[in-house]
């Protein structure tokens, strides 16, 4: 489980037990993130140049892995995120709210 979470622009610095910490650069700055057991949810500010749609991203503990949100949802940008249930909902530009599963971003 994850001690610490900091957020400096477009960083995300993930501090674990013993004091280990992953470091993860985005190409536009995290403007929310929600926490779960065993992984990060982050939604980025959409940029019309770096990152137009499928703006949420996971970061989990183990360290090599970031998923990004569903490809089935290309052309959506993400407004909110909540926690309902244990699911990630996110809240879309165009009105619709999806169900994504936090572990891996896949749509329910």
């Amino acid at each position: 489980m994850l001690a610490k979470v900091k957020v400096q622009e477009r960083t995300l610095r993930l501090e674990s037990d013993g004091g280990r910490e992953r470091t993860v650069t985005f190409p536009a700055a995290i403007v929310q993130t929600l926490g779960f057991a065993d992984v990060i949810v982050v939604r980025l500010e959409p940029d019309p140049y770096l990152v137009q749609d499928r703006n949420v991203f996971g970061v989990t503990v183990t360290p090599s892995e970031v998923w990004r949100v569903d490809p089935s949802l290309r052309g959506c940008v993400c407004v909110a995120l909540a926690v309902e249930g244990g699911r990630l909902i996110a809240s879309l530009e165009d009105g619709r709210q999806v169900a994504l599963d936090p572990l891996s971003g896949r749509l329910f």
